[in-house]
């Protein structure tokens, strides 16, 4: 068992040295993507836009919140979700799109989970664009609490590392997973206060306090509105960030030899 947890840990070392393989490859797959289009993944920003505005003027007047406050957390909300969701759909098959590889050469499997953190973080940093048009639209000017998004950020990526890598090993064991993921992102984006404000429901309900994802919009969407997230908000997401990454260091320790020959 020590061996493997060795094994396991030396991995992740390995992955942190071919960080720049990583990054190539994310944006190797971005260009795939978007070949022959002239604005490539700003597509994406652009849909974005449109739905964020849309949603945000019917959402306002139904909510009876003015625009200056409902759109700004709507964009900022949507903005660190799509991500977010973007990662948990795609962590079940995580190791199954990449088989190919797998079965032909010998890889380090982490380079896949960091490939997708990577690609989906370029995504997230065009889109990001559409965000500081809105702040600058709305006269929110960069003030101290907004040096914290970095801090959040990076606590908010460190934990879907181990997400994407626990749902990518039991996805690769059990292929029922991935569906089960998908009809579980549509519910989380409707509990989760993304297209509603947090006070609409209570900040002690119980929507809020089971819900992870509502930690990690805190964190992200907070700082970007010139707010502080709340200390709740950093204490649930290390205590999550520690127990799954413990709990996936182990699962990955026992299993990393038998996910090729699950794919």
């Amino acid at each position: 068992m020590n061996n493997r947890v060795k094994l396991a840990l030396e991995d992740m070392i390995d992955m942190i040295k071919s960080s720049q393989l990583c990054m190539f490859l994310a944006w190797f797959d971005i260009r795939i993507r978007y070949r022959r289009s002239k604005i490539g993944p700003f597509w994406i920003t652009i849909s974005m836009a449109i739905f964020i505005i849309a949603l945000g003027v019917v959402y306002s007047k139904l909510f009876k919140m003015p625009p200056g406050e409902y759109l700004p957390n709507l964009a900022a909300g949507y903005l660190f979700w799509t991500m977010i969701s973007t990662m948990l759909s795609e962590s079940p098959t995580v190791f199954i799109e990449n088989a190919a590889y797998l079965k032909d050469m010998k890889i380090n499997l982490l380079v896949f989970i960091f490939r997708s953190l990577a690609r989906n973080t370029i995504i997230f940093l065009h889109n990001a664009i559409f965000i500081a048009f809105v702040s600058l639209y709305f006269q929110i000017w960069p003030q101290w609490p907004m040096i914290l998004v970095v801090p959040g950020i990076a606590l908010v990526l460190l934990n879907l590392f181990w997400i994407t890598l626990f749902f990518g090993i039991i996805g690769a064991r059990y292929r029922d997973l991935a569906p089960i993921i998908q009809s579980l992102v549509q519910v989380l984006f409707f509990v989760s206060p993304i297209t509603w404000l947090p006070k609409l429901v209570g900040t002690d309900s119980w929507v809020l306090t089971l819900n992870p994802i509502a930690y990690f919009l805190d964190l992200t969407r907070s700082p970007i509105l010139n707010q502080v997230p709340a200390l709740s908000s950093w204490l649930v997401s290390i205590g999550i960030l520690i127990v799954g990454f413990g709990v996936t260091t182990l699962l990955y320790a026992l299993k990393r030899d038998r996910i090729v020959y699950w794919i």
